[in-house]
């Protein structure tokens, strides 16, 4: 499990377009739920990594930066796939709250077995997308556009929610109360970089989040 969820944060770190370093995925480690039980000091996370990069999973260049090796991606995406479908069937079929989806998906994605894995996608309809925007490793999933991220935007700019941050949960449930999410239409008041703001309209409510905030919500043009 434990490897599961460092083959599962780099993923996600790559994603994100990062430099994916010891310090930075000890950060990463942080927001996992509690109940996973990780130790997250840099001598144990330096520990595991050099038990990944033994079992091929992981390289380690001279700079000290992480990568996935071919092996390592393989496994990464397995158990990506099984968290996103783990989060799609929680809020599709049980009804769990989008903010909450994320943490129930993490105690259900070591338990996941192949077999039920291919049952899932089967009850579900074959979903090439989790809750919050993120493609579903090994499906026919196409990105429709190009997306970009909101602080990226321009003051006056119409767009949809493409991704939402979600290793964040005081960060998640906001967003979600304020329904800042995949789907979503959004129309750009403000970006101020000086006071460190982003102010949006979406669902005819007025939104406002952090710049840096906005590095990590994805949005698209509209159809």
């Amino acid at each position: 499990m434990t490897a599961e969820n460092y083959l599962l944060s780099i993923y996600r770190l790559n994603e994100e377009d990062a430099t994916v370093t010891l310090t930075l995925l000890a950060e990463h480690l942080k927001m996992l739920p509690e109940g996973e039980g990780l130790g997250t000091s840099l001598p144990t996370v330096g520990g595991m990594i050099r038990r990944l990069e033994r079992e091929g999973l992981l390289a380690v260049d001279s700079k000290k930066q992480l990568s996935l090796t071919k092996k390592g991606s393989k496994h990464a995406e397995s158990i990506v796939r099984r968290h996103r479908l783990a989060e799609r069937m929680v809020v599709d079929m049980f009804d769990v709250e989008l903010h909450r989806a994320h943490i129930e998906a993490h105690l259900l994605e070591h338990a996941i077995s192949p077999y039920l894995e291919e049952r899932i996608m089967e009850k579900l309809g074959m979903p090439n997308t989790s809750p919050f925007g993120y493609p579903i490793p090994g499906t026919d999933y196409v990105h429709k556009g190009v997306s970009f991220r909101l602080n990226e935007a321009e003051a006056g700019q119409k767009l949809e929610i493409d991704k939402i941050p979600v290793d964040d949960e005081v960060l998640l449930e906001h967003l979600v109360r304020n329904q800042v999410i995949p789907g979503n239409a959004i129309e750009v008041n403000e970006i101020n970089t000086s006071t460190g703001i982003i102010s949006f309209k979406c669902m005819d409510d007025d939104v406002v989040v952090g710049y840096r905030v906005g590095q990590f919500i994805w949005v698209c043009p509209p159809d």
